[in-house]
């Protein structure tokens, strides 16, 4: 396992992905549910899926400069929805984002609603973003890579920071530690299939967790210095609790289908 994630480690420094010019606060506690705003695109892969209206609904990965990951669930009507980059305050009109078109949207053909199995979706925008600063990628994990049970990871967004919300305004980010497929099982019984999903959190009250309109969003781990998109927020309790661990869809289960997909549609 060691020489696994060294070895993605290397591949990511040598692609330039999962290394925010800004660097997170990552000392101390944070959760999305209660909130700990991030700091200042530091996270800046995040990317928030917007109505025409600008009223953001679910998260997403930017892992490419023309391609988004998200959740399948998160697929509406997409001909009127914005990619909006570089985002850190919704409740701001005076920061300088990158607002992308749609050009094609393609979820995971085994994506099931009812048993949410394979709910993940890659978005193409209408041209390639323009990397930097304030917006760059997040590196992808290579097929069947595996993460130790405990590591801290982190989950960002701007989903309800309570059951009922609001959402948070400024982006908020999450330490959440993994946990092993048992640990999941005895939470979440059958709804928690470990071939295509990892999960995090489960800390308690008062703790860390993802809630709604965080959908769609990163979990992202650290590697000898680079962010490795480990999982795209899928679901968790319905009441947002943080003694549930929020479940994620697992990226390196799918990396052969999104490379297939980011070929084919290249």
């Amino acid at each position: 396992m060691r020489v696994l994630l060294i070895f993605a480690a290397m591949v990511a420094m040598a692609n330039g992905c999962g290394q925010p010019m800004i660097a997170p606060r990552t000392a101390g506690t944070s959760r999305i549910v209660g909130g700990e705003d991030a700091r200042h695109n530091s996270w800046p892969w995040q990317v928030s899926l917007q109505t025409s209206s600008g009223a953001h609904f679910c998260g997403g990965t930017l892992i490419a400069p023309q391609w988004v990951l998200t959740a399948a669930h998160c697929n509406q009507d997409l001909a009127t929805v914005r990619v909006v980059l570089g985002e850190h305050d919704l409740s701001s009109a005076s920061e300088s984002v990158q607002v992308a078109s749609i050009v094609g949207a393609l979820p995971h053909p085994n994506y099931n609603p009812q048993t949410v199995e394979n709910n993940i979706m890659l978005i193409k925008l209408a041209s390639p973003a323009n990397i930097g600063r304030t917006v760059d990628v997040a590196c992808l994990p290579r097929a069947g890579s595996g993460y130790p049970d405990g590591m801290m990871c982190w989950s960002t967004g701007w989903g309800f920071t309570s059951e009922n919300g609001p959402i948070g305004d400024k982006l908020q980010q999450a330490d959440l530690p993994l946990l092993s497929d048992r640990e999941c099982s005895s939470h979440w019984s059958d709804f928690y299939k470990p071939d295509s999903m990892i999960c995090a959190g489960a800390e308690g009250a008062g703790e860390d967790g993802a809630c709604r309109a965080d959908s769609g969003g990163p979990l992202v781990c650290e590697i000898n210095g680079s962010y490795h998109l480990v999982g795209v927020v899928n679901f968790g309790h319905d009441t947002c609790s943080t003694s549930y661990p929020t479940v994620f869809a697992r990226v390196s289960a799918f990396r052969s289908w999104i490379d297939r997909v980011m070929a084919t549609y290249s």
